[in-house]
């Protein structure tokens, strides 16, 4: 049971922090707010002299004369592909390159948005702060780059399959099948099969998917990453682990896809992520690069 001492402790310390929470809300509401709403004026008013040079008929010509008058009157040097944001922020803030960074990364995100210099503050807000606008946009950026060079190795594995890879021939009952050549956006065909009086036939041959596809691709080259980590160091077994791949299943369809070895995996990993043989082992690169993506 707290004693008269403690609880007079207690309400002594919760006086000092009540009065200073009061203080740092009347902080925030006269310096850190006011500063916020004045910073995105500023970035509007900003905004609306670099519409003011893009409407006019001599935009060269204000450019040229923006760029001389820094270089002359405060000897900061601009490139010529400097775009006309990030040269008016340049120009009023006479700032280092980050901050001029940020504030033109801002105003060019909100034009790409259709937002103009008229709704610029509404739009700052709405997105939460400058730092939240300028996160989402580099996460956006970032999503773009992954989904491109997740499509750029699709594409390696692709044409890596149909030049070099040669794993049987199907015989079909009606002659050989040609739904995937039916289907413009498919360049592979994807069938059932099972073993039937000790053989492997296909029972059934899948209507063409560009998304059942890419799926299979994927599971192809998953299963290619975790055959060239496959060195007794332990990654191959961390690799499966993580991406629920059964080691043995990986042996078996190594062997059934003629990859005799861990070598000629890093090999066909190499291709997938567009790597010449030369290079350093896949082994320090590609591989390592896959495992990393799992760690």
């Amino acid at each position: 049971m707290a004693s008269v001492k403690n609880k007079a402790v207690l309400a002594d310390v919760i006086a000092e922090a009540d009065a200073l929470c009061a203080r740092h809300d009347q902080y925030v509401e006269q310096f850190v707010t006011r500063a916020n709403d004045e910073l995105y004026a500023m970035l509007s008013d900003m905004m609306r002299v670099q519409e003011h040079i893009v409407a006019s008929d001599c935009e060269e010509y204000i450019i040229k004369s923006l760029r001389r008058t820094l270089r002359e009157r405060w000897d900061i040097k601009t490139q010529k592909n400097t775009s006309v944001t990030a040269l008016v922020v340049r120009y009023i803030t006479r700032g280092n390159r980050q901050l001029v960074h940020n504030y033109a990364r801002t105003i060019d995100t909100a034009i790409a948005a259709g937002i103009t210099s008229a709704t610029l503050v509404d739009y700052i807000k709405q997105q939460g702060s400058i730092d939240a606008l300028r996160k989402k946009t580099v996460d956006k950026a970032r999503q773009q780059q992954q989904t491109q060079r997740a499509q750029i190795m699709q594409q390696n594995l692709a044409r890596y399959l149909i030049d070099n890879k040669r794993v049987g021939k199907i015989e079909f009952a009606n002659g050989t099948s040609k739904l995937a050549a039916g289907a413009a956006d498919c360049k592979f065909s994807v069938n059932l099969s099972t073993f039937i009086d000790g053989e492997e036939r296909v029972v059934a041959s899948i209507y063409p998917c560009s998304f059942i596809v890419d799926y299979c691709l994927g599971l192809y080259k998953l299963a290619c990453e975790a055959a060239a980590m496959d060195d007794g160091s332990g990654k191959f077994y961390e690799f499966c682990k993580a991406n629920s791949l059964n080691m043995d299943v990986v042996h078996r369809w190594m062997r059934d896809n003629n990859i005799a070895s861990r070598g000629d995996a890093e090999n066909l990993v190499r291709a997938i992520y567009g790597q010449e043989p030369e290079q350093a082992p896949a082994s320090e690169t590609a591989a390592n690069e896959a495992y990393a993506l799992t760690a």
